[in-house]
Parts: C-alpha cells; structure tokens; sequence
C-alpha cells in the first residue's frame, strides 16, 4: 500500500462518494450560477452601467452557495479544496467589487471628471473582456462540437 491509500469500509467508501457527487454537484450550480451572471453582465456597456446592479441579489445568492462549499469540500484533501474554495471567492470578491464600483460610480457625482472617466474606463474595459472571453467560449464549444460530430 502507498501513502495515498486508504483502506476505507464499503460503508465509508460509499459515504465518501456520496459527499463528492454532492460536492460536484454544487460545483456545477454554482458554475451555472456564475454563467447566468456573466452573461447579465455582458450586456452591459457605458449607455446601461445600471443593468449591472442587477446581479447583486443573484451574486448574494452565489455567496450563500458558497459558505454552504465551504463546508462540502470537507471531504477533500486541504490542498484540493483551497484550491476549489479560492477560485470561487475570488469569482465572489471581483464581480463583487466591479458591482461597488458601478454602483458608486452612478451615485457619486463628486468625482472629478478625470477620475469618472477612469473610472468609466475600468468598468467598460472589464464588461467587454467579458463579452469577448464569453464569445472566445461559444465559438469554442461550437468548434469541439464540429469536431465531435465530424468524427
């Protein structure tokens, strides 16, 4: 027997693949729920920063899915479930900040027009990286289709 091993009874070997079916499962939600806000998201250019401010009850949403990981990736090895919880608040954290910044940038008239415009910038920047990568994403679900099919 390696390091890696464990002798595990079938009964625990069955609970330890239940918790990791449940595990991905919520992974998958949560990757759709990120998919809805994206796509939201790139539809959002300078003329409609508002429709943002849309997608902050589904991103609480998307926190409370993620406290609830917090607690399913138990089941892994610490390293693999750093790694799973970083990537999904880090998800959380950005698209959080970029909803703070639009928010204020709609609310706050005392800025100097130089730091709206950067401002602005920023924010534009980012919802058309977004529109690109989720194209970039399409295009390359269509092409592995073709593929798939040509085969």
């Amino acid at each position: 027997m390696t390091d890696k091993q464990i002798d595990l009874s079938p009964a625990e070997a069955q609970r330890m693949t239940r918790n990791i079916q449940a595990l991905q499962k919520r992974l998958r939600d949560m990757h759709a729920m990120r998919d809805d806000i994206n796509k939201a998201l790139a539809r959002v250019t300078e003329d409609n920063l508002s429709l943002a401010l849309t997608q902050k009850k589904n991103l609480k949403s998307l926190s409370r899915e993620y406290d609830k990981l917090s607690q399913d990736v138990k089941c892994l090895d610490p390293f693999d479930a750093a790694q799973i919880l970083e990537e999904e608040y880090n998800y959380i954290l950005t698209i959080g900040n970029v909803l703070e910044t639009t928010r204020e940038l709609k609310k706050t008239a005392s800025l100097k027009n130089t730091d709206r415009d950067a401002i602005l910038g920023g924010l534009i920047q980012f919802y058309h990286g977004l529109r690109q990568e989720l194209t970039s994403a399409q295009t390359a679900r269509e092409n592995q289709q073709l593929n798939v099919t040509a085969q």
